[in-house]
């Protein structure tokens, strides 16, 4: 009996270690953790971010007219000219407000390499959101993901989120 457990237990581990190399790691940081995030808040721009459990929520409280001035990013991400990208997450806000996702170089002149998704209304219930986007203009190591918010005023909660690069077929 004992010998048949630790067979299965061998098996059962094997199994797991194979699905898991199969499965491409996300290139983002914890969503979840309030250092993997850069919120930034210029001129009369003013928001808030909290942790909560799996989520991460952001506020835009004050705003000035200018929808950069309260943004959100995951920065140092690696990303190659050439290679796709999917980004998917999770995301809600109870006041239905709009959002734009880009994904941009963290250097010089902060320019868009790719993805720019304008969503104009966030239901109140989680809704997934997948985005797939092929990289260009990149900067080695000096590249970010996230969320320009100073569009409205309103929080957004955002959870399971990933960035995968896609296989070459």
């Amino acid at each position: 009996m004992r010998a048949y457990l630790c067979c299965a237990l061998l098996c059962l581990s094997m199994s797991v270690q194979a699905e898991e190399a199969q499965a491409p790691a996300s290139l983002l940081k914890p969503i979840n953790v309030a250092a993997s995030w850069r919120f930034e808040q210029h001129e009369g721009g003013k928001g808030t971010m909290a942790v909560e459990g799996e989520t991460v929520t952001f506020t835009a409280a004050e705003l000035d007219g200018t929808d950069w001035h309260v943004q959100v990013y995951q920065t140092g991400l690696d990303l190659k000219d050439g290679e796709d990208y999917t980004l998917t997450f999770e995301a809600k806000s109870p006041e239905r407000r709009a959002i734009i996702i880009v994904a941009g170089v963290d250097d010089g002149d902060y320019h868009e390499i790719g993805l720019h998704e304008e969503v104009s209304a966030v239901p109140p219930e989680y809704k997934k959101y997948e985005y797939t986007f092929r990289a260009d203009a990149t900067a080695a190591g000096k590249n970010r993901i996230g969320f320009v918010l100073g569009t409205e005023k309103g929080s957004l909660t955002i959870k399971s989120a990933t960035l995968i690069k896609k296989p070459k077929s």
